[in-house]
């Protein structure tokens, strides 16, 4: 570890990402989903990211929404470097990424920066000190407005005790050998499996040893070693969180996994009317991780919470105007919730995905369809929930100007050149008409650089083009690890793929304004 470190993992690089979560347009919702005001959006809007990595979250956030100004921090120099870097090659003007520590920021060191409506950070709060987590808080008190969000991200107990004698391990063994990061990780691991093989009784099951066995095969090092070898890794009750942030007057908001601000959808019958009785907030919200299967938490936060009337939360959600997010032959009525699985209605949603695949609507425009309308007893709020808690449809912000759509198709475009330049198999891509991004998988990714490029879209055309790409490579696609050989085998699979990216995602990509 170097001296700057804190205790982080910091002779690798922490991988580039983007989390949907931390979008203002979901954030929102999750405030009106709880009967909350949201931040005013009337003025100029200002968005900071604490440990915002390689900066994609911050990037693709400032170039889906032009009207945002956003900050994005990180200790790690190597973090902004990159970040800036691809800023510049996307001519984004309205994202500033910063070298600094969070002791840096508390104080004076946050002098020169704005006061802040939303601040977010992503899998930071429970991997760093007592103190670092000290300085985030005085921050917030500093510099986020009266209104404000806060989005934070953290391993939460009792879920994750399982995983204290895994981790121990993992930093204990890496600590004691020689070698970077990405290597001791991999020995450590090799070193918890021959623990498990004796009979350790921590790793009786094998599924977790092979589960993070199948991540190295993945070449996922650097994830693991960011998750388990810092030296403040500390899984925290939602209470102790909310203990810390309260000293900032942040109060709980709700979930910004969307499923889970439905108490119907993450907690039986039984475990409700148990909850019910117990008065004190932030404890009735650390009991639900007792039953719920969540080791993860996402929570929001509010510095002064303000109660709408049921009537002002049914109008705003009502406005809404929803997108589909998915080819409406993908579109699923068996959904995943919190508590097992859960059936929409066919009576409410073969209508509006009815509606949605002929155009984005509104909330209250689904609602008032004549099918729909008398007949189910459906509330703005499980609508709007269900659609976009089940990743199925988005919200769309506004009409998308052509500077702003200029802006998003410059990032996309880099984006997806440096993920085919690194050999990656996805990459995030920002969306303008709904503020936030989306990831593409391995052909989406090869046609959008194509298309983005000038290239028609016709499958041959793109087949043809990336085909003479891999040929001047010297590479061919790959079936379970194994080269596809042949010119002719190889063209038939670009062109059979692209033609259902052209079919499925192309019409997407439009509707949510990404190409």
């Amino acid at each position: 570890m170097s001296d700057w470190s804190a205790g982080y993992v910091t002779d690798i690089e922490y991988l580039p990402g983007f989390y949907r979560e931390q979008a203002p347009a979901l954030l929102d919702l999750v405030c009106l989903l709880n009967r909350l005001e949201p931040p005013d959006r009337s003025g100029k809007i200002r968005y900071c990211e604490l440990g915002c990595g390689q900066g994609v979250t911050a990037l693709l956030l400032a170039a889906a929404n032009p009207e945002i100004d956003v900050w994005g921090v990180d200790f790690h120099p190597a973090h902004i470097a990159r970040g800036r870097a691809l800023a510049a090659a996307a001519q984004l003007d309205n994202v500033q990424l910063i070298e600094r520590s969070f002791a840096d920021l508390a104080g004076a060191g946050s002098r020169d920066l704005p006061d802040f409506d939303y601040i977010t950070m992503h899998g930071v709060y429970s991997w760093i000190s007592e103190e670092n987590r000290r300085a985030i808080v005085r921050f917030i008190a500093e510099r986020l407005k009266p209104g404000g969000l806060v989005y934070v991200s953290y391993n939460c107990t009792p879920g994750w005790m399982v995983g204290l004698p895994l981790q121990k391990l993992l930093s204990s063994y890496a600590h004691s050998v020689a070698g970077g990061s990405d290597r001791t990780i991999a020995q450590a691991i090799a070193f918890l499996r021959r623990m498990q093989e004796a009979g350790a009784r921590p790793f009786a099951d094998a599924e977790i040893v092979e589960r993070l066995e199948k991540e190295l095969a993945r070449g996922q090092e650097a994830y693991l070693a960011h998750e388990y070898l810092n030296e403040n890794w500390t899984p925290m009750y939602h209470m102790d969180v909310a203990r810390d942030l309260a000293a900032a007057k942040l109060v709980y908001a709700g979930s910004a996994t969307v499923l889970e601000n439905f108490p119907d959808l993450a907690l039986t019958p039984p475990q409700r009317q148990l909850l019910d009785n117990v008065v004190e907030p932030a404890f009735r919200e650390t009991l639900k991780d007792y039953f719920m299967a969540r080791s993860f938490r996402r929570d929001v936060f509010l510095r002064g919470a303000r109660r709408m009337s049921a009537a002002a939360q049914a109008a705003a959600l009502r406005e809404i105007r929803m997108a589909l997010a998915v080819p409406p032959a993908a579109l699923r009525r068996q959904i995943e919730v919190p508590i097992g699985e859960a059936k929409l209605e066919e009576r409410l949603y073969g209508p509006v995905f009815a509606k949605l695949a002929q155009r984005p609507s509104t909330i209250g425009e689904l609602l008032d369809l004549p099918e729909v309308k008398g007949i189910s007893t459906a509330t703005p709020a499980e609508l709007a929930g269900m659609l976009y808690g089940s990743w199925q449809a988005l919200p769309l912000r506004r009409a998308v100007d052509a500077a702003t759509q200029r802006g998003v198709l410059r990032l996309n475009s880099v984006m997806t050149q440096r993920a085919i330049a690194d050999g990656k198999t996805s990459t995030p891509v920002a969306a303008a008409a709904t503020g936030s991004g989306l990831h593409l998988g391995f052909f989406e990714v090869l046609a959008y650089e194509r298309l983005a490029a000038g290239a028609p879209a016709d499958a041959d055309a793109l087949a043809a083009a990336v085909w003479q790409q891999f040929a001047a490579r010297g590479e061919t696609l790959r079936s379970g690890g194994t080269p596809i050989e042949g010119e002719a085998e190889n063209l038939a699979i670009l062109r059979r793929e692209f033609a259902a990216v052209l079919t499925d995602a192309l019409p997407i990509w439009r509707q949510l304004g990404i190409a």
